[in-house]
């Protein structure tokens, strides 16, 4: 039975579309010209019908088309998900019938979100300066150059006239050297020298550099590798500028910018925790001014950098210089560069020495102390470097046996430690990353690996409701963002790409089990969970709760719910082909 939708109440069925993707997008003209011409359709529990031609918009109850379930608000039809419909309870659809459907389906937002990929319709456009496709060439500053035998009082002079805090010194054979403000504080007022000191003597020499084709973002991920200021910018050979981390952090932000300097700078411990506890208000801010969660996470990391570095530099100023070189490593979401704002500690150290480990057990403490105190809580699982201290010989060989023996308990460390990024420390632990590249080469091994990451089922209930807790409430990180890290991780180790950020690694080249538009599809999801992550946790910083990743249904809106179900439905799929390829759960 089928009646022109127009005549139950107009006005109703705009409200009702309006809630849900793509009709939320239309005009109020267009909208209500379109409810003129749907129909409403009643099809009983267990009724069989064609949706090949026209569009159905599920009202109320649920229908099961090629496998999969639909609910409330969701659309099928269009030429797309076509085939024969089944109403699982008694079902009420609107119909745009076909002879009407052809004109609407020539509407571009309609268009688009029948035939895009999930990953473009999760996908909206953020308001922030993209420094992954700005050249540094677009925003580096002059470069002031100082002779090698100018004396440090005349290139203080130059750098006060110009108010600047570096000169770039051009030495012969197109090497260049540098001078920073802080160079004059370290190596020459902190060392009793001279005024008459000559350039040359205090300069640091070969000076860093990168070509000015080079994305922003690369440049920024460079500095703060090389744990660097100020980087000096060439075309064929020639210096032609200098970018500064707080000038490329200032592009995107007005905030979390400034205080990453601000924690580079800070004088001591209360100023470090000062700054650092600004952070989330400062990632909020910028959230609300509409930069995506993706863009602020990877920016709030900088900042998080920032802390790490400078904590490790003043504690090793209360306890006098580490015996040897160390690697400080991040794991978890800070080294993927995806924190939200309560990220909390998770971190090993790697040690050249053994008999080094009493000085390096004292400093572990001493550093999670104080980041207790900034706002970074203890990891609840104890994965911290007090707890996990590792020689380089010793980091290898974890990471071997950790693959010759994948217990459940190997698997689970596999899950932490296999995410990581030096953040500070001069220790080449380039051994330790091969060991854990080889893990991609052993069949058995990402087999165990496989099934662990098809084990855990996104929560769709019966009919693919959503299936939450007693508390009527999802977790977003270990039901929604873990499911697509696992992935990422097994692409990775697949193709052998070192980075720890999901993103990179779900772009990465190569073959692997995921399929690239499969990856295309998981990484729209990804961006999109980041969102309602972001977006509850600024609901809850502003009503003064305790900020967690726990969604109860209740905030979801009709979109969101809808999108929800895609992302689960999108998981369960690449589960379901992943799963018989090693021999099932």
């Amino acid at each position: 039975m089928t009646t022109e939708a127009s005549r139950v109440g107009l006005h109703d069925h705009e409200r009702f579309l309006r809630a849900y993707p793509p009709f939320s997008a239309l005009d109020a003209r267009t909208l209500e010209a379109l409810v003129r011409d749907l129909e409403v359709l009643y099809r009983p529990s267990g009724a069989a019908f064609d949706v090949s031609g026209g569009l159905f918009i599920v009202r109320r109850g649920e229908l099961s088309l090629n496998g999969e379930e639909y609910s409330e608000g969701e659309t099928v039809g269009g030429g797309v998900r076509t085939g024969q419909a089944r109403a699982l309870v008694d079902t009420w659809l609107y119909v745009m019938p076909p002879e009407k459907a052809a004109q609407w389906l020539s509407n571009p937002t309609i268009q688009h979100f029948l035939t895009s990929a999930l990953s473009s319709r999760l996908n909206q456009p953020g308001q922030s300066l993209d420094l992954s496709s700005v050249p540094v060439g677009d925003v580096m500053r002059p470069a002031e150059l100082a002779m090698p035998d100018m004396t440090v009082q005349q290139a203080a002079a130059k750098m006060r006239e110009h108010r600047i805090s570096s000169l770039m010194v051009k030495l012969e054979g197109g090497v260049f050297g540098i001078i920073t403000d802080k160079d004059l504080r370290n190596r020459v007022l902190a060392e009793g020298l001279p005024p008459s000191t000559l350039v040359s003597q205090v300069m640091t020499v070969p000076a860093r550099t990168l070509p000015d084709e080079q994305p922003a973002l690369s440049a920024l991920n460079f500095m703060f590798r090389h744990n660097i200021r100020h980087l000096p910018i060439v075309r064929g050979g020639e210096l032609v500028g200098i970018l500064g981390t707080a000038d490329l952090l200032r592009l995107q932000t007005q905030g979390v910018g400034y205080v990453v300097q601000d924690l580079l700078d800070a004088e001591g411990v209360d100023e470090l925790m000062a700054y650092a506890r600004k952070l989330p208000e400062y990632t909020a801010n910028l959230y609300r001014a509409g930069q995506r969660a993706e863009h602020l996470s990877r920016l709030a990391s900088y900042a998080y950098d920032a802390l790490y570095r400078r904590t490790l530099q003043l504690v090793e100023a209360e306890l006098g210089p580490a015996p040897g070189p160390y690697a400080w490593v991040l794991l978890g979401s800070i080294a993927r560069r995806e924190a939200g704002l309560n990220p909390d500690q998770d971190h090993h150290l790697v040690i050249a020495d053994e008999v080094h480990r009493p000085y390096f057990q004292t400093f572990a403490l001493r550093v999670e102390e104080i980041l207790v105190q900034a706002g970074l809580d203890a990891c609840q699982g104890g994965v911290m470097a007090s707890r996990h201290t590792f020689t380089l010989e010793g980091y290898v060989a974890q990471m071997q046996e950790w693959q010759s023996i994948p217990d459940p308990q190997a698997l689970l460390n596999v899950t932490i430690f296999f995410d990581p990024r030096v953040v500070a420390g001069e220790l080449d632990v380039r051994a330790g990353r091969d060991a854990r590249l080889s893990a991609g080469q052993n069949p058995s091994f990402m087999a165990h690996l496989t099934r662990l990451a098809v084990s855990h089922r996104p929560p769709l209930g019966f009919r693919q409701r959503l299936r939450t807790d007693a508390d009527h409430a999802l977790d977003l990180k270990t039901q929604g963002l873990a499911f697509i890290i696992d992935l990422a991780r097994l692409h990775a180790l697949r193709v052998g790409e070192q980075s720890a950020s999901t993103f990179v690694r779900l772009q990465a080249p190569g073959e692997s089990l995921l399929h690239p538009d499969t990856r295309a599809d998981l990484l729209g999801a990804y961006r999109y969970l980041l969102d309602l992550r972001m977006e509850l946790q600024m609901a809850q910083l502003s009503s003064g709760q305790a900020l967690s990743t726990r969604l109860p249904l209740d905030n979801l809106s009709g979109p969101q719910e809808v999108h929800l179900r895609e992302i689960y439905k999108l998981i369960g799929r690449v589960q379901a082909v992943l799963a018989p390829q090693v021999g099932g759960l």
